[in-house]
């Protein structure tokens, strides 16, 4: 099973994160469309990322979790 989910994944391509059997060959053209959404839980990591006034350390790793005071 471990070695079906390597081939698998070894087939996603790097950019868009679809499989090589729906992404290439002739067959395959104009199939797709862009999808545009938003990630509310990236919202803020990105928010915090790209502030300048957040020190970020070699290894550091960064999570988010939903507010305490969220009901």
């Amino acid at each position: 099973m471990a070695l079906a989910l390597r081939a698998y994944e070894d087939g996603l391509c790097p950019g868009c994160g679809l499989h090589s059997s729906l992404t290439r060959g002739d067959h395959n053209v104009g199939r797709h469309e862009v999808a545009e959404d938003i990630c509310h839980g990236c919202e803020p990591l990105q928010t915090f990322q790209q502030d300048d006034k957040n020190e970020q350390y070699p290894g550091q790793k960064l999570g988010v979790r939903q507010r305490a005071d969220w009901v």
